[in-house]
């Protein structure tokens, strides 16, 4: 009888701890079912949910790459693509190399020219050039100087035996031993102004002044020597005709 008891205590425990066991694994799977559904059902939203919109457009090859059709024309685009820095840009040559040009506003004769001013031992008339749009680059905001794509020149003078008949941006120059070199910088109506200590003075004895105003959105050029000259740094030897680079740098400052 001891034995009968013993054998029958370890059949009810064993069937207690069956079903504590059965219980168990019955509570786990609904838990892990609870949990795939709603990982599934993430998933699901996730798929359904429309993607993120891309960032806006830093250059005209965004712009194009986004719409290869895009022609030549105003466009908004993004400094580094940022929603909080717009600028108007011209993009030019969409169809084969996508080009940002900044649109100049005041387009006045006295605004945003260049000049060579003849006499002394240059012989002809003053060689002007005024800018209606210039090129930047959009990463940089480097200008360059030398792009007269949308550039309009007038005049026409004899340089040691070399024509000149246009100027570079931001560039006054002269050859009479004196600053009679004159040009202007004008930004006014852009999210852009000139970055400070951007000019020099080179040639023989050259000299003149760049002369800072409006928030640096405006700069007014002389300079001259024999010959000589006020042009963005780096050095630009001879900045006329279509001398220089993207050399002339611009801040944001909208």
């Amino acid at each position: 009888m001891n034995h009968f008891h013993a054998f029958s205590r370890i059949a009810s425990q064993s069937l207690v701890l069956g079903a504590m066991v059965i219980g168990a694994v019955g509570c786990i799977s609904e838990e892990g079912s609870d949990f795939a559904d709603e990982a599934f059902g993430e998933a699901e939203s996730a798929l359904l949910a429309p993607p993120p919109p891309p960032p806006p457009p830093a250059s005209c090859q965004d712009i194009r790459n986004a719409n290869p059709n895009a022609g030549d024309g105003p466009y908004t685009l993004h400094i580094d693509h940022d929603p909080a820095k717009p600028w108007k840009a011209h993009c030019h040559d969409m169809a084969t190399a996508p080009a940002e040009y900044l649109p100049l506003v005041n387009l006045g004769p006295g605004a945003n020219f260049s000049q060579y001013t003849a006499g002394g031992a240059v012989s002809g008339t003053n060689v002007r050039t005024r800018f209606g749009k210039i090129r930047i680059d959009p990463e940089t905001l480097l200008v360059d100087i030398s792009d007269q794509t949308f550039a309009i020149s007038s005049g026409q003078l004899t340089h040691g035996g070399e024509a000149v008949t246009s100027m570079p941006f931001g560039v006054a120059m002269s050859c009479d031993d004196a600053a009679s070199g004159v040009g202007n910088i004008d930004l006014t109506g852009t999210p852009f102004a000139v970055a400070t200590g951007e000019f020099l003075q080179g040639g023989a004895n050259g000299s003149g002044s760049a002369t800072y105003s409006s928030d640096n959105r405006v700069v007014a050029l002389t300079g001259g020597g024999y010959c000589g000259w006020t042009c963005a740094s780096p050095a630009t030897f001879n900045p006329f005709n279509d001398a220089g680079d993207f050399q002339l740098d611009l801040v944001y400052a909208p």
